[in-house]
């Protein structure tokens, strides 16, 4: 028998319903589309909560851009402080 790709249209149409801890507004949006996104905001009225999808991810990045500016700001410090003298 043939499966003609149910599985996939399944899995396409599956929702996902996040729950706003700030006005209980129930949204629901498609898997699909969430896979993609790292925020979601909420669409509750006069609500300006935002869902993180990928927790720890933007923390790090962050984390590892300071360090690498300070890194060059350092070395840029150093060689601008070897041309003066």
């Amino acid at each position: 028998m043939r499966n003609f790709g149910i599985p996939q249209i399944q899995s396409a149409t599956a929702r996902i319903l996040l729950i706003c801890p700030d006005c209980g507004h129930e949204n629901s949006e498609f898997a699909d589309t969430l896979r993609r996104m790292s925020t979601f905001y909420c669409t509750g009225e006069d609500c300006d909560y935002i869902f993180d999808l990928v927790p720890g991810r933007r923390t790090e990045f962050g984390k590892a851009f300071a360090d690498a500016c300070k890194r060059f700001y350092a070395a840029f410090y150093a060689v601008r402080g070897q041309r003066a003298r």
